[in-house]
């Protein structure tokens, strides 16, 4: 038989035109598809390999020992910022971090661990900060910051690159560093709603209100992302550029933000009102809240490293 004739509007070739498009894009998508899904199993099969969920539990244990020192450091240096930010800044600062952890940790961990810690600091008041306990809190402290150190250097494949010695420096380091970004940043947080409704004219605040609410949070969101961002380029002795650590982040925050709603959930299910945990059921929550963060930074770091690996591969 003879071949049809294309038309002579051009209708037959625009067809298969958008035919073999259809089937780009379709190669295009499986193609993608493939490498997420060799990604993610060389994520979590590298992962597995490190003892991730080892080094997590390890790290959790360790940040919540060093909680108490922690909060003393924080409140102790926030102290004496009232001249910058008000004289009302500490206790401001204490009631955000009230609520910010009521939205993630379970009511009980909030009334039984952060309150009462946080109560017990400032009743110490700024005058630790020059004690000798202040001193060995900041030390005790910084073990936490430690042990994210080297977990991050091991997803990395890197553990071997530093001495124990100067990773320990390292750390140390950093928890001073942030430290001092949190003693700035937090009053900052509580006061700047407040600063720029009052920098707003009085007829635009109806709007200008809820659009602060609402966007209070996805920044707070980007700005923890960036920090973790910062975390796993201090922490591994070869840095890479900036931009190849956010994936890394990106994953991790989403893995924080599902893991503490999932916990949250699972302790007004089975743990709060349980009597058999008792006095224990506080500290639980704690502890597997911190498991949880701890876990959502090293698959991040494995996810960075796994990147790496695929790159220099190809």
């Amino acid at each position: 038989m003879p071949t049809p004739r294309a038309q002579p509007d051009g209708t037959a070739p625009m067809a298969a035109a958008g035919k073999r498009s259809g089937h780009g894009a379709a190669r295009l998508l499986g193609e993608a598809a493939r490498r997420v899904r060799q990604l993610a199993a060389g994520t979590l099969g590298r992962a597995w390999a490190d003892r991730v969920l080892g080094l997590a539990a390890e790290a959790g244990f360790w940040a919540l020992l060093s909680l108490t020192p922690l909060l003393l450091v924080l409140v102790a240096a926030i102290g004496y910022l009232p001249p910058l930010f008000g004289a009302g800044t500490v206790s401001e600062v204490e009631a955000w971090i009230l609520t910010v952890a009521g939205h993630v940790l379970a009511p009980s961990a909030v009334e039984e661990v952060i309150d009462p810690v946080l109560a017990d600091v400032l009743r110490h008041g700024r005058g630790e900060i020059v004690s000798a306990g202040f001193l060995l809190a900041l030390w005790s402290g910084s073990a936490a910051m430690n042990t994210y150190v080297n977990a991050i250097t091991i997803a990395y494949g890197m553990h071997d690159l530093r001495p124990a010695l100067r990773a320990r420096a390292l750390a140390f380091a950093l928890y001073l560093g942030a430290l001092g970004a949190g003693a700035l940043v937090l009053p900052l947080l509580v006061a700047t709603p407040d600063w720029i409704l009052a920098a707003t004219p009085a007829d635009a605040r109806p709007v200008v209100g809820p659009l602060v609410s609402v966007g209070y949070w996805p920044v707070l969101i980007v700005l923890c992302t960036g920090l973790l961002v910062a975390l796993y380029r201090a922490a591994t002795p070869v840095r890479a550029r900036w931009r190849r650590e956010v994936p890394g982040a990106v994953l991790a925050m989403l893995l924080w933000l599902g893991g503490s709603m999932a916990l949250r959930l699972f302790m007004s299910l089975v743990i709060a009102g349980n009597a058999a945990y008792g006095v224990l059921a506080a500290p639980a929550a704690a502890l597997l809240f911190l498991y949880v963060t701890a876990l959502a930074v090293l698959l991040g770091a494995e996810l960075n490293a796994q990147i790496a690996r695929s790159r220099s591969d190809g």
